[in-house]
This record gives C-alpha cells, structure tokens and sequence, in this order.
C-alpha cells in the first residue's frame, strides 16, 4: 500500500488551519500534509476515526508536543502508566462524586450571574472564563483563595504561547518567555498547595491525589501531582469556558430554537432556578449543547503519532508521523450531517443518532476524556442559568478561529445582556 496523496503543506495548514482543513478533506478521507521534517496526515472518515482511536496494539500515541505543558499528566503518558493514573483519577469523576460537585457549581453560577448589571455589553468568552476558573479551583483544587487571577493570567501566557507555535515562523522571545513565567507561577503555586494539605481526602482531585502519594501505582510524586493539576486547569477551564461562549453565540441568532429552549426552562425551572436535581428534566437544553460542540468543538482535532507503518484504510503511515482527527471537519461533513452548517439541537433528538465517530467532542476510545459528565453538568447548569436570566443580542457578529489547544476565537465574542 502507498502512502496518501499530499494535499498541502504545514506552512499552509498554520496560516488557515480551519479552511485548509475543509478544503483538503475534499481530497479523500486519508490525505498527506507535507513538513520539512515529517509528514502529517488527516483522517476524516468515521470508520478510519474509529480504526486509529481504537487500536490494541500501541500504534498510535499521542504526539509529544503535550509534554512541554503537561509533562507525567495523563495527557501526556502512555501504557501501563496512562492506565494507572487514569484508574487513580476516575472516583473523581465517576457520576455520584460529579453530583456532590454539582451544588458548588450551582452556587457559583448564580453568585456569577448578580455580577451582570441590566443592559450590559459583556465578553462572553473572558465571563465563562471567569466562571469555570471559579469552578475549576472550588471543585477540583478545593478552593485556592488569592490565587485565582494569578492562575488565570498564567494560563493565559501558556495560551499564547500554543497560539504562537501552532502558526508558521519563530515564536516572539516575549511569548516564549511569557510561557516561561506561566510555568513557573503555576508551578510554585500548586506546589504551595500541596505542602499545605496534610494527606486526608476532602473530597477534591488535589486532596485524592496527594492522599494516594508516591507509593500509589500511579507514583502521584510531588511533580506528578502538579503535572496532573496544570493537565485539568486546562481540560476543565477552557474547554467548557469555550463551550458555554459558542452556545450563547448560536442562540443569539437562533430565535426559535431561544424561544423552545425557554419554554423548557419555565416548565422544569419554574421561579426557582436551575438546581441539580432538574438536571435529568433539561433534555432540551443538553441538546443545545450537544448541537453548539458539533459546529463549534473546542477540542477541534485529536492528534495521534504512529509508533510503526501503519495501515489506515488504503494507505501506509510511516512511523513517527502525526495523524489529525478533526472534530472540526467529521462533524460538518454532509455525508453524516443533513445540513450541517444549521445549528438545528433536534438532530440529537430521539432516535436520531449520529452515525458512529462522526460526532466525537470528547474523544473515543480508551482515551475518552475522563472529565466529560463534569463538564457536561457543568455546562447544562451554567447554560440553564444564563437563559433563564437573561435576554441577549449578538454584539460580535462573527469571528475567525485560532486552531490552539482548543478552537479560540480571534477576538472578544460580545453580547448584550438584559436581565427578564
């Protein structure tokens, strides 16, 4: 078997990573992305997503670039020691621990919404920023009093930097050291939290992880501990951040799916507000959601490295090279998706389902994202709350994408709030 035809460069690919993936999945379901040093290829078929997510034999892993942010995280590690710390982790997010989360998301959420004076024009991106940070440290780092604008601005150094190096060109000396600085604030910050825990379990990932230490399965060292923290500050803050900002954009344009998901509200919600125990009655509002990750996915690609020649349909990967799997792609092709640029939550309803792997936002396989039921209570919550308070206009009417850790968009995403 040959290898697949070359369809562009990487050069090209970091100057419109969005559109040049569209365009070249027009090409067939493997194609090549020519590099000076290696290759990269893009997977769009739903059989071939499944084919790479869920090999047995070690042929994909995921590439090193996590490393440099993430070092022993889960992201990062493979094998025996990637099933270790994921088995360590998962009590944390299994769906009664994800429950006893959900009361401390609802109490910040409805402190967060107060904050909104009537007729504001708000940055919808940097207020879900805000909240799921809030969420993030209460829930997952048990609170971190004075430490929040620091983690936030740390994180968004770090930020700058993967926007940096997924471009074309050298990166500023000033954004590599930026990154520098993040680390290095993030680092001493979560080692001053772990000295300061004594080793009990209080019911959070630190308090779990530090109680399980380095005599654990999963070696939770100081250092592993800390890699694991910097790993969830990103996985659980700016995807569901990203998340939340994408579906209120889509609203704001979308009257009668605003209007119909308004109408669920009034009738679970009633004059109380968005509780957790109203959650299994807001089916609507989860499909809002699911619609708003299909045309707007923050995890925009999964990114695999071959580990030998492997067979991906008609073609030979060679070992050592990258494979895309863009969500950004699979999810608005029109083989799988009727329409597929209408932001229509009905799709997701019944017994329509999405053919197998043409709809991934949170993975597949083995390697599925452990924090989803977290994230999706989060947002189901936080989405609930926001609709039912208030009225909104799209201030921002469009935007371009950055193709970062997570699919960012180019500018502030503005909407104007009133309150009902």
């Amino acid at each position: 078997m040959g290898i697949p035809p070359a369809v562009g460069t990487l050069a090209e690919y970091s100057e419109a990573p969005f559109e040049r993936r569209t365009g070249w999945a027009q090409e067939g379901d493997v194609v090549r992305i020519t590099g000076p040093e290696e290759d990269h290829h893009m997977v769009t078929h739903p059989d071939l997503v499944q084919r790479v997510l869920f090999s047995d034999n070690d042929e994909f892993v995921k590439f090193d670039g996590y490393e440099s942010v993430f070092g022993q995280g889960i992201v990062s590690v493979y094998g025996d020691q990637w099933r270790a710390q994921r088995g360590a982790m998962q009590p944390a997010f299994v769906p009664d621990r994800v429950q006893t989360y959900a009361e401390t998301m609802r109490r910040i959420i409805d402190e967060k919404v107060t904050t909104v004076d009537d007729e504001q024009t708000v940055d919808m991106r940097q207020w879900f920023s805000d909240l799921t940070m809030e969420v993030m440290l209460e829930t997952l780092f048990g609170g971190a009093a004075g430490k929040k604008a620091t983690i936030s601005e740390a994180a968004e150094r770090i930020t700058e930097w993967f926007l940096e190096t997924a471009t074309a060109g050298d990166v500023p000396p000033e954004v590599n050291e930026g990154f520098d600085a993040g680390m290095d604030d993030l680092t001493s910050l979560i080692d001053e939290m772990v000295g300061q825990r004594d080793g009990s379990e209080d019911g959070d990932l630190l308090s779990m992880l530090i109680a399980l230490g380095s005599d654990s399965e999963a070696g939770y060292t100081d250092d592993r501990i800390r890699d694991e923290m910097i790993t969830m500050l990103f996985a659980a803050h700016e995807t569901t951040s990203l998340t939340l900002t994408y579906t209120v954009f889509l609203l704001a344009n979308a009257p009668r799916v605003e209007s119909r998901l308004r109408r669920e509200l009034d009738a679970v919600l009633g004059d109380h507000g968005v509780r957790p125990e109203h959650l299994d009655d807001l089916g609507y509002t989860e499909r809002v959601i699911d619609e708003a990750l299909r045309l707007y996915c923050p995890a925009h690609s999964l990114f695999r490295e071959t580990t030998r020649d492997v067979t991906v349909g008609k073609f030979t990967i060679p070992e050592g090279e990258v494979v895309h799997l863009p969500q950004w792609v699979v999810h608005r092709d029109e083989r799988w998706w009727d329409d597929p640029t209408t932001f229509r939550p009905e799709r997701f309803a019944g017994d329509s389902e999405p053919r197998p792997f043409s709809y991934f936002p949170f993975g597949a396989g083995p390697r599925r994202c452990l924090g989803e039921d977290f994230a999706r209570v989060e947002a189901k919550l936080a989405v609930a709350a926001f609709v039912d308070e208030f009225d909104f206009e799209r201030e921002t009417e469009t935007f371009e994408l950055f193709a970062s850790l997570a699919a960012v968009p180019d500018r502030p995403v503005e909407l104007s709030l009133e309150r009902r």
